[in-house]
């Protein structure tokens, strides 16, 4: 529940008139002649739901449906990567101490495969020519540069070592990720489940966005749309709990209804009040405990 107390419109583009502004609302605020209660800062309040919040216990998923989600544990290599030595580039295995010349071709190197045993380095194909002669059976190459020992070749583990740390627990898995946790043959992977989010909205003058012609009293509800799209961008899974009468029987129904579905977040919009129609806020202290019910928003437009 969020509730802002005023709202300050500064006309001047200056700091010093901002700051000011800002120090008078905070005053306002939290003024206890003014208000009733404890009145979080929106910090202070993100910190206390954090602090109620538990963590959904890990499920072990297929790789396909592990996008999106968050890593549970440490996934380490279970072999290197390249787990040979390997070409980088099109070309010719070499001893590098042999230097340029014209030598019979046993085999091209191709880059990502293997480098024959024996051979050191690799001349990029550019950097030779094929020698032409019909009465040899053997094809022969003509190497144009000296070779460095090692050259274009990938040893074992280069990219990745045997049981390196490839993702740490907590770390979002994303479109490289599923590429680098295929890369080490992982095919399941432990993750915290997305969590379940229904969202409500309260209000007799509520209607559904879709309505076309409003009666006296009523207007469209687009809070229960904002937080449906906010919580799907977070991956979540949403439940639209719909809208909900000013009725403490038709807003229990729901709370019930929300419990019984799973539900590990409720969202709530409207049906709080300084008065007598605070209706949510006594059902959910029938359900569990209630931290905080006002939070202290600064709210400051700048023209």
């Amino acid at each position: 529940m969020l509730f802002v107390k005023n709202r300050v419109k500064i006309s001047s583009y200056s700091r010093r008139r901002e700051r000011r502004a800002s120090t008078w609302l905070q005053r306002q605020l939290v003024d206890p002649n003014l208000t009733k209660g404890t009145m979080l800062s929106v910090d202070d309040a993100l910190k206390a739901v954090l602090s109620a919040a538990h963590r959904l216990e890990p499920v072990i998923v297929s790789l396909q449906d592990a996008l999106g989600l968050v890593v549970a544990e440490d996934v380490h290599a279970p072999d290197p990567l390249p787990p040979y030595r390997a070409s980088v580039k099109d070309g010719y295995a070499v001893i590098a101490s042999d230097g340029p010349g014209e030598y019979p071709i046993i085999a091209e190197s191709r880059a990502g495969r293997p480098i024959p045993e024996g051979a050191d380095s690799v001349v990029q194909v550019e950097d030779t020519e094929l020698v032409a002669d019909t009465s040899s059976v053997v094809k022969r190459v003509r190497i144009l540069v000296a070779a460095s020992q090692g050259q274009d070749i990938r040893p074992v583990g280069y990219d990745i070592e045997k049981d390196a740390l490839v993702m740490r627990a907590g770390e979002l898995i994303g479109t490289a990720e599923i590429g680098l946790l295929a890369t080490v043959g992982v095919t399941a992977v432990k993750v915290y489940p997305r969590p379940v989010v229904g969202v409500l909205s309260t209000g007799d003058e509520l209607v559904e966005p879709a309505t076309r012609n409003l009666n006296c009293g009523q207007i469209r509800d687009s809070n229960r749309a904002m937080l449906l799209a906010a919580a799907m961008q977070q991956h979540c899974k949403v439940l639209d709990m719909g809208i909900a009468r000013d009725d403490s029987d038709d807003l229990e129904r729901i709370f019930g209804t929300s419990i019984s579905s799973k539900v590990d977040i409720l969202l709530s919009s409207g049906g709080v009040s300084m008065g007598d129609k605070d209706l949510v806020n006594p059902l959910l202290e029938k359900r569990g405990k209630l931290y905080f019910g006002k939070v202290c928003l600064l709210l400051i437009l700048c023209l």
